[in-house]
C-alpha cells in the first residue's frame, strides 16, 4: 500500500500516463532560444537509431555542433528520473505570459516513448511551475555526454532559389559542383569549388539556426520568393520556402552574400564576423 501511495503521489491518480514509471524514452528534444542575443539558447536532440544505438546532437549556438552515436541507453534513464521528479509528463500545450513581452525567449520540449506516450509542450517567457529548474537539471545531466568525442554532420547537397535564380551545390569526391541557372535570362554556369564551401555552409546553417522545415504564406505579390533545400550526411533534410521582407528575410542576405563570394571564387568569410 505504501508503494502504491507513493506512485499515485508521483504520477497522479487518474493520470493518462498509466505505466509511465515503466515506460521507455525513444527520443528526447529540448530547445530554448530567442531574445536580443542571437546566440542565446540551446538545442538537445537524442534518439534511438534503427540499429538500436543512441544518436546525440547538441547545439548551443556555436559553429561546432556536436553529433555522435553511442551504444549507451543510460541517458534515457537519467532523463526519465528528472522528468518524473519534476512531473514534466504534465507539460502540454503552449504557455504564454499574461502580458506582452518583446524580444523574449521561447522553449520547446518533445519526448516520445515506446508505448506511444508523448510530452509535447512549448512556451514563450512562461511555462509550468518549476520548469526552469527542470531544464537546468537536464542540462547538467547532459554535461557528461557533451564531453564525448564527436563527428561533424556534413552537408551533402544544397539547393537555393531566389526569384529567377537557382543555385545547386553538390558534394563530389574531391570538390564541389556548383550549377547556376537564371530562368529569366537563360544564363547557365557550371563551376567547381573547394570542399570548404559546404563546411562554411554548414556553419552558417548552424550559427544562424536556419535548419527548419516549412513554408511562409505569400505576404505580398511584390516580394521576391526564395527557398532552400539542404541534405546532410546522416540523412537530415530541411526545406524552407518564403518571401522576401518576412521575418526571415535577413537570411536571404546571408545566403546571397555567401553564394556570390563563392561564385566569384572570393572565398570571403565576412559572414563569420560574429564569432
Amino acid at each position: 500500500m505504501i508503494v502504491l501511495a507513493s506512485l499515485l503521489s508521483l504520477f497522479g491518480c487518474g493520470s493518462p500516463w498509466k505505466g509511465f514509471e515503466n515506460d521507455t524514452i525513444k527520443s528526447f528534444s529540448l530547445s530554448e532560444g530567442g531574445g536580443m542575443n542571437r546566440f542565446s539558447g540551446f538545442g538537445y536532440y537524442i534518439k534511438e537509431t534503427k540499429d538500436g544505438k543512441v544518436l546525440f546532437r547538441f547545439d548551443e549556438g556555436l559553429p561546432g555542433e556536436k553529433e555522435f552515436i553511442l551504444d549507451d541507453h543510460s541517458v534515457f534513464d537519467s532523463l526519465q528520473q528528472i522528468i518524473a521528479k519534476h512531473k514534466m509528463y504534465t507539460y502540454h500545450g503552449h504557455y504564454q505570459p499574461p502580458f506582452d513581452i518583446t524580444d523574449g525567449t521561447s522553449w520547446s520540449l518533445d519526448v516520445q516513448y515506446t508505448s506511444g506516450n508523448e510530452i509535447d509542450a512549448g512556451g514563450y517567457m512562461h511555462g509550468p511551475k518549476g520548469y526552469g529548474d527542470a531544464f537546468r537539471e537536464i542540462r547538467q545531466c547532459l554535461d557528461h555526454w557533451k564531453e564525448m568525442p564527436f563527428g561533424v554532420n556534413q552537408v551533402e547537397s544544397f539547393l537555393y532559389e531566389y526569384g529567377q535564380e537557382r543555385y545547386t551545390i553538390e558534394r563530389k569526391d574531391d570538390h564541389i559542383a556548383v550549377t547556376y541557372d537564371n530562368q529569366e535570362t537563360g544564363e547557365h554556369q557550371e563551376l567547381e569549388r573547394e570542399l570548404q564551401m559546404l563546411e562554411d555552409l554548414r556553419v552558417i546553417f548552424n550559427v544562424d539556426r536556419l535548419k527548419m522545415n516549412g513554408q511562409r504564406g505569400n505576404l505580398d505579390g511584390e516580394y521576391t520568393p526564395w527557398m532552400y533545400d539542404i541534405t546532410y550526411s546522416n540523412g537530415d533534410h530541411f526545406r524552407y520556402e518564403s518571401y522576401d521582407r518576412d521575418f526571415k528575410c535577413g537570411y536571404t542576405h546571408i545566403l546571397q552574400g555567401f553564394i556570390a563570394n563563392w561564385m566569384e571564387d572570393k572565398e570571403e568569410r565576412t559572414h563569420f564576423y560574429y564569432y
